[in-house]
């Protein structure tokens, strides 16, 4: 990092087209999904000379230091660990499992909103001492939970209104993953700071932030990596995004996801033990429960259904206490999204049996 690699400069000039926020934007690579959260808060505190947090229960932003503070989907993540920034959590919009009472004509989202400015700025926080809210647009290791409609919005104005910034981590819901390049770009909300890392460069380590010119102030050897942004990951980044575009995937993603969960939802109809079926394109989630009524998380269930498909030759893995992921490749062939729906049905099957 001591020179400018030509492809960090032409990935640069790539994701400032593709950037979810307007006006100008400047770019810092790393290595990884952790890396770009700790660049995102580090450059927060930097910028506004504020060092409190919000973030959500549920969240997960990876394990070093730093973004472990946020981390808040299980308690092994962090049992040891001494707290390396100071984070105050709320709960996630949460429909489904909503934790806060709502009042009349309130969804969950607004019940969140008004906790966090009658109750936690009037008792605990200072709002001009936090630097930024971290939010994952679609929460991952949560539950692919999508947030109810407004909330980001709702949240954008309160940092409006109290200077604080905004940070999308997209580092799993990012690239396409939704169906749009970002998947802050469904709430229509414009972040300050954009965490990226995972499927830009489909496999290679790079990760990174995109943040507002007027954001990114630090000075020279504020912040740097030794091998981040390395030449040969930042060609597969741009050899990533050329694919996404030149073969149509945002759309395809959007289509093969519509599909998956118009299959799944037929099969809820069917097997009152899926609670809810939910996600965005490519980022789709399946609830499991005891039963409809009482909405009691069913583990077991969802962990025996991952292992009969694993032994019907499908790879499945869980998000939240009860959910299974699906989040295949973008450019998967719908003969294939039909033979690992079809495997996991028989699994679902079998497990209920």
């Amino acid at each position: 990092m001591d020179f400018y690699y030509p492809q960090a400069v032409e990935l640069a000039e790539k994701l400032a087209q593709l950037a979810p926020m307007s006006g100008k934007t400047r770019y810092y690579f790393g290595n990884s999904g952790t890396e770009a959260v700790e660049s995102a808060v580090k450059l927060a505190t930097y910028h506004t000379g504020r060092t409190k947090f919000i973030g959500f229960l549920g969240a997960f932003h990876g394990r070093t230091l730093g973004s472990l503070s946020f981390t808040a989907s299980k308690r092994t993540q962090s049992a040891h660990y001494p707290t390396g920034v100071q984070v105050y959590h709320i709960p996630y919009p949460y429909e489904y499992r909503p934790l806060l009472a709502q009042q009349a004509g309130e969804d969950v989202g607004a019940s969140i909103l008004r906790y966090l400015r009658e109750e936690l700025f009037r008792t605990k926080l200072e709002p001009t001492d936090v630097a930024a809210i971290l939010l994952e647009p679609i929460q991952g290791e949560g539950g692919y939970v999508v947030p109810t409609p407004g909330f980001v919005a709702g949240l954008r104005q309160i940092c409006d209104e109290y200077g604080i910034l905004l940070i999308s981590d997209e580092i799993q819901s990012g690239v396409g993953r939704t169906g749009k390049w970002w998947a802050i770009e469904h709430e229509g909300v414009e972040p300050d700071i954009v965490c990226f890392a995972k499927g830009i460069a489909s496999g290679l380590p790079l990760g990174g932030i995109m943040a507002k010119e007027s954001v990114m102030t630090w000075k020279p050897g504020a912040h740097g990596s030794t091998f981040g942004g390395n030449p040969v990951a930042l060609a597969a980044a741009l050899a990533t995004l050329e694919v996404i575009e030149t073969e149509g995937l945002l759309e395809q993603a959007h289509e093969t996801g519509a599909y998956i969960q118009q299959f799944l939802r037929q099969l809820q109809s069917q097997y009152p033990v899926i609670g809810e079926v939910r996600g965005r394109g490519l980022m789709v989630g399946v609830e499991f429960v005891e039963d409809a009524v009482s909405k009691k998380r069913n583990s077991t269930l969802r962990n025996a259904i991952i292992e009969g498909g694993f032994e019907r030759g499908a790879l499945m893995i869980p998000c939240g206490p009860n959910t299974i992921r699906f989040t295949p490749p973008l450019n998967i062939s719908r003969a294939l999204v039909d033979e690992g729906l079809s495997i996991f049905a028989d699994a679902l099957h079998e497990a209920v049996a």
